[in-house]
């Protein structure tokens, strides 16, 4: 399967970040739907801030081990030495 369609696990803190993440986009979704009247432009609002936190998430999910590159021809491993790619 492409990587970048598996499921990606978070450890512990990641996780703690998400949720932080979500927690203050729930408060800017409940402040529009409480302070904007329904029309195309709180629809777009909406689905912008629902794309941002996406981005937000999919940054911390995709944080990986520090990466170097190891030689000339681009191969690029992880701390430990294992090839990436």
């Amino acid at each position: 399967m492409n990587e970048k369609a598996k499921y990606t696990e978070v450890n512990e803190e990641q996780n703690n970040r998400i949720d932080d993440i979500r927690n203050m986009f729930s408060d800017v979704y409940n402040f529009i739907e409480t302070n904007c009247k329904a029309s195309r432009e709180t629809s777009l609002a909406i689905t912008k801030l629902e794309e941002a936190q996406f981005w937000a998430i999919k940054g911390i999910t995709r944080e990986k081990q520090e990466c170097s590159v190891k030689n000339v021809t681009g191969t690029i491993t992880d701390k430990d030495g294992n090839i990436l790619f």
